[in-house]
């Protein structure tokens, strides 16, 4: 008698922990979801010249998912965030394209076409975009954000200077325009320690430059601003806008 009972107590303790079990897979069982990998990108014709001959460039902004890769291509949908203050852009200015979540990838890229413009001579106009559900992603915008691109064809300051900063110091136009004086660039495309071949780098494409590159350039621009400032003794180099208008230009 107690060995039947022993054996139907066991038999009861191993279907409620198996209905636990299934329970627990069947609740923690989420959609996959797609994000955006940045917050927002800087973009000027005036460090893309030749495009504007051209009269577009395609800006590709990140994107990352939650959940498990699959064998096959997923799209990805975006729009315009329409009622949002922060938008100021024209239709004319770009086109949402269709991205895609390649085969076997955590990561992916929306293409967003942009076009030059006269009115982006004197003026930045901001381009707010948020994802859409479709059947591939019912689950969007895991953290909540609309990506912004500010366009322009001023120089402004760029969406990696919080990462320049540290070899460049403070910001200001007039202080990035002789950085780029002096390096001969249009652009410093620096975003993590190895450059394109760094699996954290949110957009190989773009963010070429490595650590041991702009520490060259930042040694460069360094040089430059002592030979300046020593033949300025009185006059030394300022910044002429920004936060920092009137200061000395300084560097670490």
């Amino acid at each position: 008698m107690k060995n039947k009972i022993l054996i139907a107590f066991i038999l009861i303790t191993t279907t409620m922990f198996s209905a636990c079990d299934k329970e627990e897979v069947i609740m923690y069982k989420e959609d996959p979801t797609v994000y955006f990998g940045e917050y927002s990108r800087s973009y000027t014709f005036l460090e893309n010249l030749e495009k504007i001959e051209i009269g577009y460039d395609t800006i590709k902004i990140p994107l990352q998912i939650s959940g498990s890769a699959v064998n096959y291509e997923r799209e990805v949908l975006a729009e315009t965030a329409i009622g949002d203050t922060l938008h100021t852009a024209t239709t004319d200015m770009y086109d949402i394209i269709k991205g895609y979540i390649p085969t076997n990838e955590y990561k992916g890229y929306i293409p967003v076409r942009v076009n030059y413009s006269t009115a982006l001579d004197d003026s930045i106009y901001n381009i707010r975009i948020r994802l859409v559900p479709n059947k591939d992603f019912p689950g969007v915008d895991l953290l909540g954000y609309t990506f912004t691109i500010s366009l322009t064809n001023k120089i402004a300051q760029p969406s990696n200077w919080n990462r320049l900063k540290n070899y460049f110091g403070p910001y200001s136009n007039s202080w990035y325009r002789y950085i780029l004086k002096v390096t001969g660039l249009t652009s410093i495309p620096y975003w993590s320690t190895n450059g394109s071949m760094d699996k954290n780098n949110p957009d190989p494409e773009k963010w070429t430059m490595t650590l041991y590159e702009v520490k060259a350039y930042a040694a460069m621009v360094k040089d430059e601003l002592e030979k300046y400032n020593q033949k300025h003794p009185n006059n030394p180099l300022i910044h002429e806008d920004g936060p920092e208008k009137g200061k000395p230009v300084t560097m670490p």
